[in-house]
């Protein structure tokens, strides 16, 4: 990527600002490729934190940042809730893993069956990415057939099955209506890619199309909301689920990004009824989880008093008793009240962003959901991966740093922000303004 002298000046002050960090993470590529997970990693090195407290962040340099990513939307009630961290040392006096059963993990399947309709049965495994697995894995052997089906740009974790087509470079995707599966990355099987079906999001004549001629080999769809991150198109979930129906096909909702939106979820905003979905991020209250659930008729086949069914579903730390304990103590914070207030501060956010960005030539959009938001380097926001693909994206990296040496830290990408529990109106109006300092110091006008 070529950068302006300006967005230059800004890399070589953060470089200035952040010699702790670049210290920790030249210390840490010597034992880790790339010294930090994908996920963490920025040019020319990420910023190393120190601690977290409500919705603020402190890094090394003792800097204080308003915490406008909530790691990776996870943190919805910020950081060291009393409620929260009292539960964890509760049951950690108790003991962090006991080899066996403990009730707490009861306690939270039945709020989240309390909570969203859909739900009758659920279990608990370590990410979103084991959640789908899961899913996935009970789909196909119920059905008894082989592909799945799912839509370009969703990103579903990292198991061979759905690390298809999440950011397939354009020239490989196939045409727009007629999406071709493309490996995530290397190394995965080969047959995983003939095995998935890709569908156009947003496209309901398409999505019905490929469908209808590969229903009897298709499994499940599924469906992630990409809420926050493109618009939302009204009627497209429900059109989904209406093709699912009609073909007698699973339907799966990833909800791993969940309870941002709504008390029963996106589900529960939009109206559907999925067979099964899956859960993670602050299910677990900022520890590993991951969770799948659905009707009683699918998930009791994971039952073990039935006898060798063929199915099976466990693991060493899966309902771990201290992310059941966060988690559960996350879940009962989420109350009307709290949903009232994300979405004011959502509302807030977007009617600032929308007056600083219309008409003028800063050449990006803001899509928001509740208390989830991204921004995009295009003039109208997105609605597909496509959308996303061929936008021109030289400035978002200088935009994020020069909101990081405001003391604004979000997604290194701006996309999958998200505003949490703790913040007030003038946190969101600070971010506001930030992002205006940010476009008029790199003069983002979509050439970098």
């Amino acid at each position: 990527m070529s950068m302006s002298s300006t967005d230059s000046e800004i890399l070589d002050r953060h470089e200035a600002a952040t010699p702790g960090s670049r210290e920790a993470f030249a210390r840490a590529t010597a034992v880790m490729p790339g010294g930090a997970k994908g996920a963490y990693f920025y040019p020319p090195y990420p910023v190393y934190m120190e601690r977290g407290d409500g919705c603020w962040l402190v890094d090394l340099e003792g800097r204080r940042l308003l915490d406008c990513a909530n790691h990776h939307t996870a943190q919805v009630l910020g950081h060291n809730h009393p409620v929260v961290t009292e539960a964890i040392v509760e049951q950690l006096a108790r003991g962090v893993a006991l080899g066996g059963p403990t009730g707490i993990e009861t306690e939270l399947a039945e709020e989240l069956c309390g909570r969203v309709e859909s739900l009758e049965r659920v279990r608990f495994c370590n990410s979103g990415t084991e959640a789908t697995l899961h899913a996935v894995r009970l789909a196909r052997g119920i059905t008894g057939r082989p592909k799945i089906a799912k839509f370009e740009g969703a990103y579903h974790g990292s198991h061979d099955a759905v690390e298809i087509s999440v950011s397939p470079p354009l020239a490989a995707a196939g045409e727009p209506g007629q999406p071709a599966a493309v490996a995530g990355v290397r190394g995965i099987a080969a047959a995983a890619t003939d095995d998935a079906v890709i569908l156009p999001y947003g496209d309901i004549a398409a999505v019905e199309e490929i469908v209808d001629r590969h229903a009897e080999e298709l499994a499940c769809i599924l469906l992630d909301p990409k809420a926050g991150i493109f618009e939302q198109i009204d009627g497209f979930a429900q059109a989904v689920e209406q093709i699912a129906r009609d073909q007698d096909i699973l339907l799966i909702a990833d909800e791993v990004v969940a309870f941002r939106l709504a008390r029963g979820g996106w589900q529960q905003m939009v109206g559907l009824t999925p067979d099964l979905t899956t859960y993670g991020k602050l299910v677990g209250g900022g520890f590993p989880v991951g969770a799948f659930g659905g009707r009683a008729e699918l998930m009791d086949r994971l039952d073990a008093r039935n006898g060798p069914t063929g199915f099976s579903q466990s693991g060493t730390f899966s309902a771990h008793p201290i992310a059941m304990a966060a988690g559960l103590a996350t879940l009962r914070q989420l109350t009307s009240e709290a949903f009232l207030h994300l979405d004011q501060l959502g509302q807030r956010l977007q009617d600032g962003l929308d007056q600083l960005l219309t008409g003028s030539d800063a050449g990006f959009s803001c899509v928001r959901a509740g208390s989830l938001f991204s921004l995009h380097p295009t003039d109208r926001p997105p609605t597909d991966y496509r959308q996303v693909a061929t936008a021109n994206r030289s400035s978002v990296l200088p935009v994020f740093h020069s909101l990081l040496q405001q003391g604004y830290y979000l997604s290194h990408g701006l996309m999958m922000n998200a505003l949490s529990l703790p913040m007030q109106m003038e946190h969101v109006d600070g971010l506001v303004e930030a992002v205006g300092v940010a476009l008029e110091q790199v003069g983002a006008d979509g050439n970098g």
